[in-house]
């Protein structure tokens, strides 16, 4: 009969590790030229983490403890996609009190700037994600007070953002660190006046300073624009909040929906028009007040107008030739959708729900026409 300790749960042998060990691997890749810490990437039970230590200068000094003491305890209570997570507390033989964080698989937004993989579309979506960051923290009465491209990873899987660094972030019930900080450039006017009260539009300036950044990269109007009244030196002038930030980037978003919508209409009425004029001359002014439909996209304005008196001519011709009336909507249609493809040019886009499902629709339509041409011409 087996006795009781075989039947229990434990490791088997005399590999067991112990807590000395847990951490393998260890190996500095950053120090602060003039900050106080540095990091080291380790792995522990497979996996690569980041550890946070003061450099040895400041290991003995109480202050710079509590200070990354108070970046732990603001870091350990966040939980975003968009920002690093803090994992735990913990004082290492070597390095002294570690703060252990989540290993991101990525490079700084400034990095991915000087490597010229900025694209438009990845711009309106790092600003996005970021403000969601953002939004979420001044949620819980925290101002990062360092924002800054160095601080916003980008992941390598998924062109993701990932806020990082609350070393000179503030909370109201915290008196440390109450002196200017942060990093020149980016620093909101407030923050050079001592004994200042900073609020989350501090870090709102910092965000349109990142924005001019991007936008001197992409020249991008209407981030330029966005950006502009995020850094007035008036906190009054600027964006309350980085949810109005976010809304005003999804008004770019919203206009992508109108121009398929448009398109699929304009593209319905056209066919529709023809299909019940093919016995008698084109009433030119109804087609004059679609092409003037000031909803349409003016890249979808353009292209109708470039057709609009080549299909006045044609209209009476679709009666005699069937194929000439299912060539030409043909062709009208591929261009319409390559045009809306171009709105949507990056992939991730490409592979939202948003886009597959207006692209269904369109191609719905698609069908109904045709199957009233051949109805028609029967």
């Amino acid at each position: 009969m087996p006795n009781k300790d075989s039947l229990s749960s434990g490791f088997v042998g005399e590999d067991i590790p112990s807590q000395e060990s847990m951490f393998s691997n260890i190996s500095e890749f950053y120090r602060s030229e003039s900050g106080y810490s540095c990091l080291h990437l380790c792995r522990r039970y497979g996996k690569l983490h980041i550890l946070k230590s003061l450099q040895p200068p400041f290991k003995q000094e109480e202050f710079y403890k509590q200070l990354l003491h108070k970046e732990f305890n603001i870091g350990y209570q966040l939980d975003h996609p968009n920002i690093r997570q803090t994992i735990d507390w913990e004082q290492q033989e070597d390095l002294g009190l570690c703060i252990v964080m989540e290993y991101v698989d990525g490079i700084s937004l400034k990095e991915l700037m000087i490597q010229g993989k900025l694209t438009q579309p990845l711009a309106y979506k790092f600003i996005r994600e970021l403000c969601e960051a953002l939004h979420y923290i001044h949620s819980k009465q925290l101002v990062h007070k360092d924002l800054k491209p160095e601080n916003i990873i980008i992941t390598h899987n998924g062109y993701n953002v990932k806020l990082i660094d609350f070393g000179l972030s503030d909370r109201d019930d915290y008196d440390t660190l109450k002196i200017p900080a942060g990093t020149k450039k980016y620093l909101a006017p407030e923050q050079l006046l001592p004994h200042a009260s900073l609020d989350c539009r501090t870090d709102i300036y910092s965000l349109g300073v990142i924005i001019q950044d991007i936008t001197s990269v992409i020249k991008d109007r209407r981030l330029a624009r966005i950006a502009q009244k995020c850094t007035q030196k008036n906190p009054d002038k600027r964006f309350y909040s980085a949810q109005e930030v976010l809304e005003a980037l999804n008004v770019r978003r919203h206009s992508k929906s109108i121009l398929y919508i448009s398109a699929v209409a304009v593209l319905s009425f056209l066919t529709t028009f023809y299909l019940k004029n093919l016995s008698s001359q084109p009433d030119k002014s109804s087609i004059n007040r679609v092409y003037s439909n000031s909803v349409i996209a003016p890249t979808c304005q353009k292209f109708l107008l470039q057709k609009k008196n080549n299909l006045n001519r044609h209209v009476i011709a679709y009666k005699k030739n069937e194929r000439s009336l299912v060539q030409d909507s043909t062709n009208t249609q591929k261009a319409l959708k390559q045009i809306i493809k171009t709105e949507f040019a990056d992939a991730t886009q490409q592979e939202s729900r948003l886009f597959k499902h207006q692209v269904n629709e369109l191609e719905s339509e698609i069908g109904q026409i045709f199957e009233a041409i051949r109805k028609e011409v029967q």
